[in-house]
């Protein structure tokens, strides 16, 4: 009778009402087994009863409780030790011994129980239960699981092959389309997963996807443990990812994850964890595409999560972390100071969670050091660098011999320690380095991203001890590391062009000290690979359109101006020329001299395209052109906001320092100006279409047959600086280029000339003497570097650091008179940044105002410029028969002037420019109150009707020292891409009386045919008339040398 009631209650769903007929059941069956003598034959199931009862008012108190379940197990142990007198009264023992040891392990975690659960199920397996009512499916099942869990904590692969066939045999017990079956094929696959962590063999990862697949294919889309089966595919597919680069994979992740998200309110606790794992897929695709999309994705993810994640919460440093990873990503990308600087401060608020003996210390100690490491690199502060490789140091003793991320920690500290022997030359660094890296080399499995660029690193670590050493074991090692590093390049990766290239350097030095040839053959047959062109022109072609698409990636002009002054890029249109110009391609090396430069002004440009002819044709495209690029111009010259500043190194800064919160904006234009940018690219494929001559290269690079239209009014001489050789080329209307060669020595005499006077002029004052004899000196050499045919008028237009040097000055230059002549003495000098540049200026000449010009004056006096007002008064007088409007005082403001620009085709500023250094777009005019009338918001400006600009102030024509000369960041450049087609500026401070003098001599020059006849283009003429005769009063070099004339 025993046996009947406890198999009917085990039937009955667990319930308060079941549980007061269990606990009735139990005293009664007690009291029976007490009335019994010891060895009675019925107090075998009389136990049994016992503890099916037992077993089953643990599950009617809809928890397992630890006392019933131990006397259940005592009780079914009693039982078969008695011996029950019917054969299918032992198997339902034994099944529900086992079962009960199975939820006692799965609950209380009871090691010593496992053994005996596997050993019963083994013993189960062996023989029939259907007699019994018992289903082998569930007996089996939980066999698998067992040896599966004895697996995971003891590592025996014996135990998961067992565990893998017993499910693999469940499988064919029970029926598709059931919940059996999706259980079954659920646990396979997790097995296979759990398999393939201890191998690691792809194969085991397969066959874990393909039944993870199945198991979800099975799941309803409503039912509650859907959105477990899309984490788990999900992170088998990341892992067969990371290990293969396979965008299909992380694709259907990013799926399967964004699908779980949607199944989660936004009140659920594991909304954080959710969208956390769905940042981590956006990331990881970042890093193997490039795609700045995926970036702003994880981003903006990882910030929802951690504002989801309670202060107090115990993994708030891994939300942290991840955030502070993301962000080290994008500063990698665009080289936003501001979001390193957010990055290290959230890493820092992670490591104060993680104090010492916290699981993942290593992990915050890890983000921290890589984001110094990247800062040190920016703020060359050796205190950073010094911060990150302590803190390596540190994480490399929390990552013993054995630990998994040990080989990239070794690695990571490797590229500390090259960066501290770069800056001091200690060899020592590099030994370490070494000793790491090939340390790193043998714990890495062959074949993982990590192992290449362990192998290049160091391979690199080799040649840089061989320079020391000369050693030729060193570089044959090297080479044979590089070998591997490229051996293991993913078809297509970014790195592959530098690994090639290193290679060939490698194998041209052993051509060099043996002679053998065939390193010389396989030099040049890597670079023909690393160029993936036919020839080196094509890809120095191939070059310049990716810098510029990954320059116009940034959203702002700001991002575009941090990303080129970031990266080793700034050489490579210099260098494609110099190749062009040795092939003697000059019209080619033209076209990529204009391509690769001024990318900021160009970019800006190419959005103010003038489509009058299109208007004729289609007057709506034409309009929808003009409107999507206004909304990208607004974006791209919007200022940035920048929140974090930098903190020293080693700041242990207050949770108040991370701005969890703050709005993301650059994310915000970043994603605007991708959906403008893909809206345009439509648009331009279809003006394209009409295929008109006059916009036949809309929006391509400009080939020289147009380019050369900027020398219709006089030759342009371009001055090309490039370490492999310089050059000059003069582009003549209707005639071949000019070819002059340099000196070997030009780019080296040239940047020391160009570092001498930057850093004379920041250590002595305004018409010092020892200025005044370095300036002289430069301008003396300058004359014997250049050499240039005398002409009359010409336009210059320098490369690199010559941009920054006083060109038009060169000279003294003899002459047969014996009297000094500078070469703005011999010709007309003007300079331009680009042909483009020029050739915008002279565009549009029909829109030019008839009759005598009016003329704006913006002057702002202070103690320091007391001959402003003089200054004005005496250009009123000259202007006698045009109009003037003067703003001073408190109508100097930067909205007033900027109203009032487009009113006047010409302008003259009287005031205080203000440079500064490093931040080229908040160079500005100083105006009333303390005001600034910036660079950027000049260039925001579009003046179709202006002429004429005239910038009596310190700095207006000065490049700042951030690296960027090429892109000619400067108030007179902005002035003229803004409309004006002169620009008179000042390539240094000015002094005051100079600014009065020189403007009387010029506009006495500019009317002294008559206003009637006044026009901008006789303004560089004026302009070299007026330095003359200042020249006369007998001023010092510098001060005459420093006024420039841009444009028309």
């Amino acid at each position: 009778m025993a046996p009947d009631i406890t198999h009917n209650l085990r039937e009955y769903p667990p319930n308060p009402a079941l549980l007061s007929f269990v606990n009735s059941q139990i005293d009664l069956w007690r009291i029976r087994a007490s009335a019994l003598p010891f060895r009675h034959p019925a107090r075998a199931p009389i136990s049994l009863c016992i503890a099916t009862l037992r077993w089953t008012r643990s599950e009617a108190t809809g928890y397992w409780q630890k006392e019933d379940l131990d006397q259940a197990i005592v009780e079914y142990c009693e039982a078969l030790f008695r011996g029950l007198s019917h054969p299918l009264l032992t198997i339902i023992a034994f099944c529900d011994l086992s079962s009960s040891l199975w939820h006692r392990f799965q609950k209380f975690g009871a090691r010593e129980d496992l053994d005996h659960i596997i050993s019963y199920h083994r013993h189960l397996y062996s023989i029939p239960l259907e007699d019994a009512g018992i289903k082998r499916f569930n007996i089996l099942d939980n066999f698998a699981c067992a040896l599966r869990s004895r697996f995971n904590i003891e590592g025996r692969l014996e135990d998961i092959e067992e565990s893998i066939s017993l499910f693999r045999h469940i499988i064919t017990l029970v029926p598709p389309s059931t919940d059996e079956y999706r259980i079954i094929t659920y646990n396979l696959a997790d097995a296979w997963k759990r398999k393939f962590k201890q191998t690691d063999e792809s194969e085991h990862l397969t066959e874990a996807i393909s039944h993870y697949r199945a198991a979800l294919a099975s799941c309803p889309l409503d039912h509650p443990s859907r959105r477990f089966y899309l984490r788990n595919l999900a992170e088998v597919l990341m892992s067969r990812f990371e290990r293969s680069g396979d965008l299909n994979d992380v694709k259907d992740a990013a799926t399967l994850r964004q699908e779980r998200l949607d199944l989660v309110d936004k009140e659920d606790p594991d909304r954080m964890w959710v969208l956390m794992e769905l940042a981590n897929v956006y990331h990881s695709r970042f890093r193997q595409t490039d795609d700045s999309e995926d970036l702003e994705k994880a981003i903006s993810q990882e910030r929802e999560a951690l504002l989801l994640c309670p202060p107090d919460h115990k993994s708030k440093d891994k939300f942290l972390g991840n955030l502070a990873s993301s962000l080290t990503s994008r500063f990698a990308n665009f080289y936003r100071m501001d979001c390193l600087e957010e990055a290290i401060s959230l890493y820092r608020a992670a490591l104060r969670l993680c104090p010492r003996g916290h699981p993942r210390r290593q992990e915050a100690l890890g983000g921290l050091a890589k984001a110094m490491h990247l800062r040190c690199h920016r703020t060359h502060r050796k205190e950073d660098l010094e911060e990150s490789i302590n803190l390596k140091r540190e994480t490399l003793v929390l990552t013993p011999p054995g630990h998994p991320m040990r080989p990239q920690v070794l690695f990571n500290l490797s590229l500390s320690l090259q960066t501290q022997y770069e800056w001091t030359g200690d060899m020592g660094y590099i030994e370490e380095g070494i000793e790491h890296l090939y340390e790193a080399s043998k714990l890495v499995k062959y074949g993982r991203p990590l192992s290449r660029r362990i192998h290049h690193q160091l391979a690199m670590n080799l040649s840089d001890r061989f320079k020391h050493r000369g050693a030729d074991k060193d570089i044959a090692y090297a080479i044979e590391h590089f070998r591997t590093s490229v051996s293991l390049i993913p078809e297509g990766h970014r790195d592959g062009s530098s690994i090639l290239a290193n290679l060939a350097k490698g194998l041209h030095f052993i051509f060099s000290r043996t002679g053998d040839a065939e390193h010389l053959e396989e030099s040049i047959a890597l670079i023909a690979r690393s160029t993936r062109h036919s020839s080196a022109l094509t890809a120095y072609r191939k070059a310049l359109s990716l810098l510029q698409r990954a320059v116009d990636l940034g959203p702002t002009v700001q991002t575009r101006h941090e990303y080129i002054n970031g990266q080793n890029i700034r050489s490579i249109p210099m260098n494609a020329a110099s190749y062009a110009i040795e092939s003697r391609a000059y019209k080619e090396a033209i076209e990529m001299l204009e391509q690769g430069r001024a990318l900021l002004w160009s970019g800006m440009r190419s959005l103010r395209t003038p489509l009058d002819r299109l208007r004729g044709v289609d007057k709506s495209l034409a309009d929808e052109f003009t409107e999507i690029s206004q909304a990208l111009e607004a974006i791209i010259t919007t200022t940035d906001v920048r929140d974090f500043v930098q903190t020293p190194a080693g700041t242990d800064d207050d949770d108040s320092d991370v701005k969890i919160g703050r709005k993301d904006t650059f994310a915000r234009d970043l994603a605007e100006k991708r959906r403008l940018s893909g809206e345009l690219d439509k648009v331009v494929l279809r003006i394209r279409a009409f295929k008109l001559p006059e916009l036949e290269n809309f929006w391509r690079p400009i080939p020289f047959r147009h380019l050369q239209i900027a020398a219709m009014g006089g030759p342009v001489v371009i001055i090309n600086l490039s370490k492999y050789r310089s050059d000059i080329l003069i582009v003549r209307s209707n005639h071949p280029v000019v070819h002059i060669p340099t000196p070997t020595n030009f780019f080296h005499r040239a940047t020391k000339l160009a570092n001498q006077l930057s850093e004379t002029r920041k250590s002595y004052l305004l018409e010092s003497k020892k200025y005044d004899r370095v300036l002289r000196q430069t301008l003396e050499e300058l004359s014997e570097l250049l050499g240039i045919p005398e002409h009359s008028r010409i336009w210059l237009c320098p490369t690199s650091v010559l941009a920054s040097l006083p060109i038009h000055a060169a000279g003294p230059i003899s002459s047969h008179s014996n009297v000094k002549r500078y070469l703005c003495d011999i010709y007309v000098c003007s300079y331009t940044p680009s042909l483009s540049a020029l050739i915008a200026s002279r565009s549009n000449l029909s829109g030019s105002a008839s009759g005598p010009p009016s003329l704006l004056i913006v002057g702002q006096p202070d103690e320091s410029l007391p001959g402003v007002d003089s200054e004005a008064r005496g250009i009123e007088c000259l202007f006698s028969s045009g109009s003037v409007t003067r703003i001073a005082g408190e109508a100097a403001t930067p909205e007033n002037v900027i109203a009032h620009l487009p009113m006047h085709p010409w302008v003259h500023f009287a005031c205080h420019g203000m440079l500064q250094p490093g931040r080229p777009f908040e160079t500005s005019f100083l105006l009333q109150h303390n005001t600034h009338l910036t660079l950027l918001r000049i260039a925001k400006s579009h003046l179709p009707t202006a002429e004429l600009a005239f910038l009596a102030a310190c700095h207006t024509a000065e490049l700042t020292d951030d690296g960027t000369p090429d892109e000619v960041l400067h108030l007179t450049a902005a002035m003229q891409f803004s409309g004006f087609r002169s620009v008179i500026g000042t390539m240094w401070a000015m002094v005051d009386e100079d600014g009065q003098d020189l403007s009387e001599y010029f506009y006495s020059k500019m009317f002294a045919a008559g206003a009637q006849v006044a026009s901008y283009e006789k303004s560089a003429r004026a302009l070299r008339h007026a330095t003359q005769k200042l020249r006369t009063k007998g001023i010092s070099l510098e001060r005459w040398v420093n006024f420039v004339h841009y444009g028309a």
